[in-house]
């Protein structure tokens, strides 16, 4: 690389470099236009329950199935119900922090240009960030309302538009799409 080229930004950072440096401390979070929309943010939610319902109810009727198909040995029955439903525990419990971990976005995030990132660098959460972001979520839907203070959140946040799961775990949504 010769003096004249700028070196290659880092993948899904916020800022390019700049040089000089420019004095004083460097921002933390993403420019305005780079915030994913509370629209497009709802409609990811709604894709990734529908697929998530389909995936349970795929595993449900398959277990069903297979149970239905071994009347003469329960035992064959019992051990497809077990291996099902706890498939079926499993894909709720990491479908959402294992999508963001290794690639930023579950497939609803993805179809609506949307992903999740680390709100100081703009990289894609850990494995640790993206559990406790998923896992406050759950916990807060338990509570009577605030599970729905926690989504609607957003809607007023300021600079960042993060509901209260982002704030746990300093994450942010961004957008995909220029």
């Amino acid at each position: 690389m010769s003096m004249y080229q700028s070196p290659q930004q880092q993948p899904y950072g916020y800022w390019q470099p700049t040089y000089p440096p420019p004095a004083g401390p460097a921002p933390v979070g993403p420019p305005p236009g780079a915030l994913g929309n509370q629209g497009a943010r709802l409609a990811a939610r709604f894709l990734d329950g529908v697929f998530m319902l389909l995936a349970l109810l795929l595993v449900a009727g398959l277990v069903v199935l297979i149970q239905n198909l071994t009347v003469d040995n329960d035992s064959i029955g019992m051990v497809a119900g077990v291996i099902g439903y706890s498939a079926i525990g499993v894909v709720l419990l990491c479908y959402e922090p294992v999508m963001h971990w290794k690639s930023g976005a579950t497939y609803g995030k993805r179809i609506c240009g949307l992903r999740v990132a680390r709100l100081d660098d703009g990289r894609h959460l850990s494995f640790g960030r993206a559990w406790l972001r998923w896992f406050t979520s759950f916990l807060m839907g338990f509570v009577p309302f605030l599970g729905l203070v926690d989504v609607l959140w957003c809607l007023w946040d300021k600079p960042f538009q993060q509901c209260l799961h982002d704030k746990a775990a300093n994450s942010v949504v961004l957008t995909t799409r220029p």
